[in-house]
């Protein structure tokens, strides 16, 4: 243990927590924010110093006296490794502390869950390692996105319809990736992507290949008794209306997945530009397609009475469009003044692979604390 004892570790990670949630603090706000003693909060901030996770930036202007520093998490000493796994590709990313991406890469990988894929995947992996030349000594952990129902407790992927999967061991996955690992539903990771300390309760709705979504409580993802919590792509939207994969009719999928948008042999940006240009029969779409949004969203605020943000790969095109669903919002929400509680994602790209990585950054960030894991950061940056 890094630390003299358990006490001095605790604070010292607490400190990080802090330094993780906010741009710059002087030594008097650490000590205030945390109820420390000023001797307590200097030992444990010098130390941080020391081991390089914390910076001084720069000095608060002057009000008679010497002028406190300012401190700040070393955002850039350690790294994360996100891991999308899609139905026809793999996505990578490597974030900071912070969860900016700094390096991408794509495998060309369809999955099948048998020897040769899981071989395949990770060479690929560490190609991408290498061709990046990413340190591997500052990977504090992988997170893995997958498109099912993960059990955390189990570690197993109970089921995934995209994948044809049930009952599948992430023992599979861990053997391939050289990092401790965390896996999450790919509609958790990309909620996860979206938190930030100024907004840390609010509704993320997925509008992928399969519609999803996550609960963010203060922070804190919200998985229900059997880790399926989110799972809005299943309500019923329209009573004996189209078959879902799953097999009920009507729900809400089939209505909002990017597949009511195009059509054979379109992409989404081949459809949003027709929007664009004011095609009669892609306008027509995407009005119908707004209607039945708006109508799942006013139900998911009468449920939750939080923000709700439209986030997956509809999403991502959605920002010229947010105030027509607000006016189609307010026809089916009689009792808010404003219809100011519908936001648009802010990740556009990556959004799953990064927010997996931040989930394992999450995790694992008593690692920095580590003897072994501290030893290697100094000898080697």
């Amino acid at each position: 243990m890094v630390a003299g004892n358990a006490g001095k570790r605790q604070n010292q990670y607490r400190i990080l927590q802090l330094l993780h949630t906010a741009e710059t603090l002087t030594r008097q706000d650490i000590a205030t924010q945390l109820n420390l003693s000023m001797p307590t909060t200097l030992q444990n901030t010098n130390e941080l110093l020391e081991y390089g996770l914390l910076k001084e930036c720069g000095a608060m202007e002057s009000t008679g006296g010497r002028r406190a520093r300012k401190l700040a998490l070393d955002e850039n000493i350690a790294l994360g490794l996100g891991i999308d796994i899609e139905l026809k590709h793999v996505e990578l990313v490597i974030t900071n502390l912070r969860g900016k991406v700094m390096v991408q890469g794509e495998l060309p990988l369809q999955f099948r869950d048998e020897t040769a894929w899981y071989q395949a995947f990770q060479a690929g992996l560490e190609g991408f390692l290498q061709e990046h030349e990413v340190e591997r000594h500052r990977i504090l952990g992988a997170g893995l996105s997958f498109p099912g129902i993960i059990d955390g407790e189990s570690e197993t992927i109970l089921r995934s319809h995209i994948f044809g999967l049930e009952h599948v061991s992430l023992d599979r996955f861990r053997a391939c990736i050289p990092f401790p690992l965390v896996a999450a539903n790919d509609a958790n990771c990309s909620c996860f992507a979206e938190l930030t300390p100024e907004q840390k309760t609010y509704l993320f709705v997925s509008l992928n290949e399969s519609v999803g979504g996550a609960l963010m409580l203060d922070g804190t993802l919200f998985t229900g008794d059997s880790w399926q919590a989110g799972e809005i792509g299943h309500m019923l939207l329209v009573p004996g209306g189209k078959t879902c994969y799953c097999g009920k009719q009507g729900c809400a999928d089939p209505y909002l997945s990017p597949k009511a948008l195009v059509q054979e042999g379109q992409t989404l940006e081949d459809f949003f530009r027709l929007v664009e240009d004011g095609d009669t029969e892609a306008c027509a779409c995407w009005d119908t397609y707004l209607e039945y949004l708006a109508i799942l969203v006013t139900n998911l605020r009468m449920m939750c009475n939080t923000d709700i943000m439209i986030g997956g790969a509809v999403g991502a095109q959605f920002r010229p469009y947010l105030e027509q669903l607000r006016e189609k919002a307010a026809k089916y929400d009689l009792f808010s003044r404003n219809i100011d509680y519908i936001y648009v994602c802010k990740r556009r790209t990556h959004s799953f692979a990064a927010g997996a990585a931040m989930l394992a950054l999450e995790q694992y960030r008593s690692r920095l604390l580590e003897e072994e894991m501290l030893m290697k950061l100094r000898t080697k940056s």
